[in-house]
């Protein structure tokens, strides 16, 4: 109950992940094509015999969807997709479908976070040693130009 009341809060940022998705699959839900997709329906092979049963049933409702007309088919696919709809966002809303999928979007962009810091940190140690390298060769070179100038110096007065 506690994951159904985090995902369909809406966070700071906007919409939850639950609200988006019931949304977008409403919309590709009414956008669908009916009569294309219980002909994939009726072609895929069933694995089981409960599967040959519904399939039979949509072989049935094929027939009688084409034999409609076309005030019919409309209306049939209207209440159809408003079924597949609700039935969908019940789902969703119940949390049987998202069960875990935020948590592991989570871990992923933590997981990507950390590696961006890690790779961050290996290139800042880097520059930091790098820069070290070259404060000490150019503190050196100066000490040495001191040390020749001040050696020149020695010379002339003896």
């Amino acid at each position: 109950m506690a994951d159904q009341e985090h995902l369909d809060f809406p966070t700071e940022d906007g919409p939850s992940l639950g609200t988006v998705i019931s949304e977008k699959l409403t919309e590709s839900i009414a956008n669908m094509d009916l009569l294309n997709t219980l002909q994939k329906m009726v072609a895929v092979e069933p694995g089981d015999e409960e599967s040959e049963v519904i399939r039979d049933k949509l072989r049935g409702v094929l027939a009688q969807f084409k034999d409609m007309t076309d005030d019919d088919k409309a209306e049939f696919a209207k209440k159809i997709k408003e079924g597949l709809a609700s039935k969908l966002s019940m789902r969703l809303k119940n949390n049987e479908m998202l069960a875990g999928v935020e948590d592991a979007i989570r871990e992923a962009v933590m997981t990507k976070l950390y590696m961006v810091a890690a790779a961050a940190f290996v290139i800042l140690v880097l520059i930091v040693f790098f820069g070290y390298k070259l404060y000490k060769s150019i503190k050196e070179k100066e000490k040495k130009r001191e040390e020749k100038k001040k050696a020149k110096q020695m010379k002339k007065k003896k």
